[in-house]
């Protein structure tokens, strides 16, 4: 699998995440058609960005939005599209 447009990371991490997703979860099951949504995609492009900054207060800057309450709702529809450690990262900051 070549990975060099958006829509096949999109894919990549879908079908990475489809296994995690199996687990019980507060948060909606991250279906092809999720992934393939603005919204998630703001979550998912993120991720190199996740890499630096470790999951810290400044995670919320990755993502793409144009407020604070707008980048929290896409990461609570969002998170199982990136996995397991974005969804406990969500849970810790309580914003779900």
């Amino acid at each position: 699998m070549q990975l060099s447009s958006p829509k096949t990371y999109i894919t990549a991490f879908f079908l990475l995440s489809t296994a995690a997703a199996q687990q019980t979860s507060p948060f909606p099951e991250c279906t092809y058609a999720l992934a393939h949504t603005d919204n998630c995609a703001a979550v998912i492009n993120a991720n190199a960005c996740y890499n630096k900054f470790r999951w810290s207060s400044r995670t919320w800057t990755c993502i793409d939005g144009e407020n604070g309450v707008e980048k929290q709702r896409k990461v609570c529809e969002c998170c199982r599209c990136v996995g397991k450690v974005m969804c406990d990262w969500v849970s810790a900051q309580n914003v779900c």
